[in-house]
């Protein structure tokens, strides 16, 4: 029997970690279970250092309540964009803590003192050696390692790495705390493999420009992709179509929502799309599912983003026969998946979908039904969303920097429950009964229209 709310904090809690509570003690210590971040002077001075301990505590703070931070360095000027409007990493931090989670306990330490943790992880490799884990990056590969390790060497690709760094940082941690298995870790965004296959991509990080793109959703992935294009930086307009409101349970598993947005003690909840555009120039919100937005289905857009599985969305966008289309998506089963569609090449994402049954499909969730209740809601896993965002804006750059289809493969995943081999890549196509595109002739029309029509990948597609 459920016991009711005495409190405002249990009510909070109750109604935004349901599903994460039950999966936490069905499955190990209670999300009191504290947990300590290190992060040396070097990590806190350099740009990739602070994202890497940023997206991290943003990541722990939506499932933990207990998080310390110890560091002696914390009132250095930030030097990533803000979210919360910090100007010290000091003032980033912890605004972004309160305004995550109100009741939680969180702490910056300056004196590097043992304070006892369930899971303890430290950034840079300066860091005490008495830890469990270490974050280190390079580029664009992220690690997670059993040894302090650097934080990249200026590049401003070790962006990329940082984030990386910080999903595996998110999932050891929740691991730790429930007593699984973890493994060291090396992956790239940029080539989405590991270990010695791990690429570090290109020195460069470009601002992202892909065109008048169309992003369908504005749920979990969705607000990871706005957070990686402000990390990173973006360039030309976005519409993003979605019709739903921030629910307090949605900032559980997604990085840029708070319980504000979902009007928790201030009133209505705000439109999620509007919560996205406070963060990125040039973009236009809808505010109406894509099967009523007319302005979002007769528009020409150079790149869409599939990002929502709600009102056989996948369907409709599959009929647009755009060029190019990605999907990223989450599954139950701890994955983060990176889905390509290029036309006459890939299958649609109608035909892709189809081939998984739709509970496998819900963002940032992991199921949590057992033989004696076996309707119990998922649990919500914010670095399953985080790292499912950070691939597609990854392929995005690599879309416009012209390294782009010239592969087989059109699917990627990164297991993050695995303790064997986590990268994973396939080959989908359409059925053979797929009646959704269009003659060449009529593909080459819509193609015409967008910035990739001279691009080698679609003209071999289209001949």
């Amino acid at each position: 029997m459920t016991t009711a709310p005495n409190t405002e904090r249990d009510r909070f809690y109750q109604l935004r970690d349901a599903r994460t509570v039950a999966y936490l003690e069905r499955n190990g210590p209670p999300v009191l279970a504290p947990v300590a971040v290190h992060a040396d002077d070097d990590a806190c001075a350099t740009q990739a250092g602070q994202l890497a301990l940023l997206t991290l505590v943003n990541q722990l703070m939506r499932f933990h309540r207990v998080v310390r931070v110890f560091t002696s360095n914390p009132d250095v000027a930030l030097l990533t964009p803000s979210v919360r409007g910090g100007v010290t990493l000091r003032d980033e931090l912890v605004s972004l803590a309160a305004a995550i989670d109100p009741y939680s306990q969180f702490d910056i330490h300056t004196r590097l003192a043992t304070y006892p943790a369930a899971v303890s992880i430290g950034l840079g490799e300066n860091c005490r050696a008495d830890l469990d884990w270490y974050l280190g990056c390079e580029r664009s590969v992220g690690e997670l390692g059993n040894s302090p390790s650097s934080l990249g060497h200026g590049s401003s690709s070790d962006l990329r790495g940082a984030g990386v760094a910080a999903v595996l940082g998110a999932s050891a941690v929740m691991q730790g705390v429930l007593g699984m298995p973890v493994v060291p870790r090396k992956l790239s965004a940029w080539n989405f493999e590991e270990g010695d296959a791990a690429d570090p991509g290109p020195a460069a990080l470009p601002a992202v420009d892909v065109g008048r793109t169309l992003m369908v959703g504005a749920g979990a992935v969705a607000t990871s992709v706005v957070y990686w294009l402000m990390q990173w930086g973006n360039c030309g307009p976005w519409t993003v179509a979605d019709a739903d409101r921030v629910a307090l349970h949605n900032t559980n598993r997604c990085v840029l929502f708070f319980p504000a947005d979902a009007g928790w003690l201030t009133g209505q909840a705000r439109y999620k799309s509007h919560c996205l555009a406070q963060y990125l120039s040039n973009i236009r919100t809808i505010d109406k599912w894509y099967d009523k937005a007319t302005e979002a289905q007769t528009d020409i857009f150079d790149t869409v983003l599939v990002l929502a599985n709600e009102r056989d969305v996948r369907t409709l966008v599959s009929h647009r026969n755009d060029p190019i289309q990605f999907q990223a998506t989450t599954s139950p089963l701890w994955r983060a998946q990176l889905h390509r569609h290029i036309v006459r090449v890939d299958d649609c994402p109608s035909c892709r979908m189809s081939e998984v049954r739709a509970p496998t499909l819900k963002c940032s969730e992991a199921s949590i039904a057992t033989k004696d209740n076996p309707d119990l809601p998922d649990a919500a896993l914010p670095f399953l969303s985080v790292a499912s965002g950070l691939m597609l804006v990854s392929v995005l750059q690599h879309l416009q920097l012209g390294r782009f289809g010239t592969s087989e493969l059109n699917c990627w995943g990164w297991d993050f429950k695995s303790t064997h081999l986590m990268a994973q890549s396939g080959i989908r196509r359409c059925d053979d009964a797929c009646t959704i595109r269009l003659e060449p002739n009529a593909l080459r029309d819509v193609a015409s229209a967008t910035r990739w029509h001279h691009e080698p990948w679609l003209q071999s597609a289209l001949t």
